[in-house]
């Protein structure tokens, strides 16, 4: 819960009442005695963010400031820190861009939070718009007591136990009135001056406004308008990129977000089966964050790395980011490997394995795409095809697919030897049938000019000498020093990093160009 330090005597009650002292014996921790707002303040409350038989005759939208070197540097709080990096110049022209794109009325004026990034953000966003930047609001973030102006790598080593604190939020472990970090502004504080703040200027002044605010505000003020606050155990915290939105539509007290907030936690992983032909495939799902696309991604395992993890993690580490950034990604065990049935396992099932994710995951999103890993890339490229929707892009990581390929390096000489001979071999306790091979060759073959993207692995033994013919040069791309697993290097990184902002580019619903 970032915020700038702030010394300001935020109590709306005499100070003998308890509701809003801080108990500076519970480092910053609520006091049972403190985790209830006074009864007016309640009676606020209540209205906030409930539906009701009002006209929606007002729009907000809240957006968290681009990135700056504050967050390079991972600082909690009080910073001058405000220079715009060249990643947030794109994030805020990105942001210009989906703000003017038709679907939300056109702010009035551009409003921010009081802190160096979020003022600095706003200036830029009203020149990239042409709307009027109309100031500050008074709404100052969370005191962060002890911790604020410091690194995530300074709390660890110094305050190890306001960074254990922080850390358990940042994961909605726990909520905002569990925070132990020494003289930190309590919830109850907050709370009510948060209350305050609404009644005496947001009410009035946010409604058909951008607001650009610190992670600590927007996540104060999306919470009130969903009828949350500080002092409620629901009070936790929302993933929310550098130069992401949302909206709400309503009028004075009474607030609808567009799109609805989840009811489950989000970023987060729901671990599930879903029923096939051929039994049932296991996923795990994560869940996109704040600003969810209405765009849903399928990683698909190359045959020895069938664990929906990937090879060191590498899959989860790309759910996690892209699911950060709002896309519902699903990670999967292909039939007859992992968790799920236990088939015997063929192309055709792999294939199948992709088709009953794609089917599923299509109904709750816009377009899909489908990323396939070594010899996954095969499979979805031959599921996309079959599925035949001009909504989905397959891309493909370090694509490992024909028996030449294979052949080349990934094989041992008696492995090879043994498959030629008698159809079969065996690598990490895997079989491995030239029918599987021969398949995924004729599919690659048949489909890879239609791969939106490849990344390839600068250093991977594997796919050296490969070629491409068909491909456009503009679709490979090379992730330097990375092994086949991009596990080398800090090559995952790259990758994510890689990826990532080619799904950030991509302005309309993904169909095959980037």
């Amino acid at each position: 819960m970032g915020g700038v330090r702030d010394g300001g005597d935020h109590r709306l009650l005499p100070p003998e009442d308890p509701a809003v002292l801080p108990d500076r014996a519970h480092h910053g921790r609520e006091a049972p005695h403190q985790r209830r707002p006074a009864r007016d303040l309640l009676t606020v409350a209540a209205s906030i963010g409930t539906s009701g038989t009002g006209s929606a005759d007002s729009q907000i939208i809240l957006a968290r400031h681009v990135e700056t070197d504050k967050n390079l540097l991972d600082v909690h709080g009080n910073s001058d820190l405000d220079t715009i990096t060249p990643r947030g110049h794109e994030q805020a022209t990105r942001l210009a861009q989906r703000l003017t794109s038709g679907t939300l009325s056109t702010p009035t004026g551009i409003v921010a939070t009081p802190t160096p990034q979020a003022i600095t953000s706003a200036e830029l966003l009203s020149e990239l718009l042409g709307i009027p930047y109309e100031g500050e609001l008074s709404l100052t973030p969370i005191n962060l007591g002890e911790a604020a102006g410091r690194s995530n790598a300074e709390l660890r080593t110094a305050l190890p136990q306001a960074f254990a604190s922080l850390d358990l939020f940042r994961n909605r472990v726990i909520s905002a009135s569990e925070l132990r970090i020494l003289e930190a502004e309590t919830a109850s504080i907050a709370e009510a001056r948060l209350l305050k703040w609404w009644a005496d200027e947001g009410r009035s002044r946010c409604p058909g406004r951008l607001i650009v605010g610190s992670n600590s505000t927007v996540l104060m003020i999306s919470h009130l308008l969903n009828g949350i606050l500080p002092s409620d155990p629901r009070y936790r915290y929302l993933g929310v990129p550098n130069g992401s939105f949302r909206s709400w539509r309503g009028n004075a007290d009474r607030w609808t977000p567009t799109p609805a907030f989840a009811a489950h936690t989000w970023p987060d992983v729901q671990v599930t089966r879903l029923p096939s032909r051929s039994g049932s495939v296991a996923i795990t799902h994560s869940r996109p964050s704040w600003a969810p696309r209405s765009r849903g991604i399928i990683i698909v395992p190359g045959y020895f790395g069938s664990s929906r993890h990937g090879p060191y993690g590498l899959y989860s580490r790309l759910a996690r980011a892209w699911a950060w950034e709002g896309y519902e990604t699903v990670c999967l065990d292909p039939l007859g490997s992992g968790d799920s049935s236990s088939v015997f396992r063929t192309f055709d099932t792999e294939v199948e394995s992709v088709e009953t994710v794609s089917a599923w995951l299509v109904e709750q999103v816009e377009s899909l795409v489908i990323v396939g890993h070594s010899m996954g890339g095969a499979t979805a490229l031959q599921a996309s095809h079959n599925a035949s929707r001009s909504t989905d892009a397959v891309w493909c990581l370090a694509p490992l697919c024909r028996l030449d390929d294979l052949s080349r390096a990934f094989f041992s000489p008696a492995q090879l030897d043994e498959l030629l001979a008698t159809g079969r071999t065996h690598r990490h306790g895997l079989e491995l049938r030239m029918d599987l091979v021969e398949e995924a060759g004729t599919a690659w073959d048949r489909h890879n000019r239609s791969a939106a993207a490849l990344w390839l692995a600068g250093a991977d033994p594997y796919t050296q000498g490969m070629s491409f013919p068909g491909v456009p040069p503009e679709r490979l791309r090379t992730v330097p020093e990375a092994d086949h697993n991009f596990s080398t290097n800090g090559s995952a990184r790259h990758l994510v990093e890689s990826t990532t902002r080619a799904l950030l580019d991509s302005e309309s619903p993904i169909t095959g160009r980037l």
